[in-house]
C-alpha cells in the first residue's frame, strides 16, 4: 500500500475484496446446500437452514437443523424452568445450546461445527431460538402484526 494512493484507488482495491469474499461466500452457501439436499434425500425429511451473515474462508454459512423430538423438548422445558426457579441464567443457555446441539444436522462433521460456533459465537442460541419457534404455536393474529 502506498502512502500517496488516492481515495479512488483504496475504495476500488476495498470493492476488490468485498466483490472476492461475496463470490467465495456465495460458493461456500452452494455447497453447504448441496450438502444439506443430499441429507434430506438421505433421510427423506425436509431440513430447516439458517444462514450466516458473516463469512470466513473454509467455514459452512448455511447450517441445517430438524425440529426436536418430543422427549428433546421436555428435557429443554424442564432445564429452562429449573433455570428460572434457580435464578440461573447460565443454566438457560446451557439448556438453549443443549436443544440446538441435539437439533444440528450440518454440518455433520464435529471440527466444521466448531469453526462455525469459533466464526459465528452466537450461532447455539440463533439455533436454539429457531427450534423452539418451530414446536410452539403461533397465533393467527400474532402472524399478522
Amino acid at each position: 500500500m502506498a502512502t500517496n494512493d488516492t481515495t479512488e484507488a483504496i475504495e476500488a482495491r476495498r470493492a476488490a475484496r468485498r466483490e472476492a469474499a461475496a463470490a467465495a461466500r456465495a460458493e461456500q452457501e452452494r455447497v453447504d446446500l448441496h450438502a444439506i439436499d443430499a441429507l434430506e434425500e438421505k433421510g427423506a425429511e425436509t431440513l430447516h437452514t439458517m444462514t450466516a451473515g458473516g463469512y470466513k474462508v473454509g467455514v459452512p454459512v448455511r447450517i441445517a437443523f430438524r425440529p426436536p423430538t418430543a422427549p428433546q423438548y421436555k428435557r429443554y422445558k424442564d432445564q429452562v424452568n429449573r433455570a428460572a426457579d434457580k435464578k440461573d441464567p447460565g443454566a438457560r443457555i446451557a439448556a438453549q445450546e443443549l436443544l440446538a446441539e441435539s437439533c444440528w444436522v450440518y454440518p455433520e462433521d464435529a471440527d466444521a461445527r466448531a469453526a462455525v460456533r469459533d466464526a459465528f459465537p452466537g450461532t447455539l442460541i440463533s439455533l436454539a431460538i429457531e427450534v423452539v419457534k418451530f414446536v410452539e404455536m403461533q397465533s393467527e393474529e400474532e402472524k399478522k402484526g
